[in-house]
């Protein structure tokens, strides 16, 4: 795609993303809901709102790999594999900006992107954020918190981490790792947990 389409459709993207957000954070009715896993959805009040208009905002230009890999995001895929569960959905494939793994967290700027894979292991679009913090680098005694919410510890990874459905629905909560709607990782690439680490 040359250039100039491609940044006319980042642009378009991102004006029809600020539009819908825009709107969903108008229309809120302010009730706080809860998933399953007990994290609020969206709308459980406006500085929430406000943090996912930044986050989508400042993060709508990703949706192009390669813009994201020039900002520094590099795949770990090699390293640690597709990320899927069984009975919870996918998760996809994370591209991280290792400069960003300290004790800080801001909206605008994940630690993560997560992208989807087709059925031949290529990325076809971001759909979520990870916004992560290294257990050995986080000395408060609470956890770290984001978006009003407090992220948990990886099962795995020695890693605080919160998940953040921006760019796919997540039927079971914008905040929950895994997604019921996003493809199971490919049988041409590594899995974290069964083939990984």
């Amino acid at each position: 795609m040359p250039n100039q389409t491609r940044t006319s459709v980042v642009m378009q993207t991102t004006a029809l993303i600020t539009l819908v957000v825009l709107i969903a954070a108008c229309t809120s009715t302010g009730t706080n809901q809860t998933t399953t896993t007990g994290h609020p959805h969206p709308g459980s009040s406006g500085e929430v709102n406000a943090d996912i208009v930044a986050a989508t905002l400042s993060n709508a230009p990703y949706q192009d790999l390669a813009v994201a890999e020039a900002a520094g995001y590099g795949s770990t895929l090699e390293g640690l594999g597709c990320f899927e569960n069984a009975e919870l959905g996918g998760m996809g494939v994370h591209y991280l900006r290792e400069d960003l793994m300290d004790d800080e967290l801001d909206v605008r700027t994940p630690e993560a992107l997560v992208y989807e894979m087709d059925a031949d292991g290529e990325v076809v679009g971001l759909i979520a954020h990870e916004y992560i913090v290294p257990v050995e680098a986080w000395t408060a005694s609470e956890p770290p918190r984001l978006f009003d919410l407090d992220l948990h510890q990886h099962p795995v990874l020695p890693l605080w981490v919160l998940h953040v459905w921006l760019w796919k629905d997540n039927p079971s909560g914008m905040f929950v790792d895994f997604n019921p709607k996003v493809r199971m990782c490919p049988e041409s690439v590594p899995v974290f947990g069964v083939d990984l680490p």
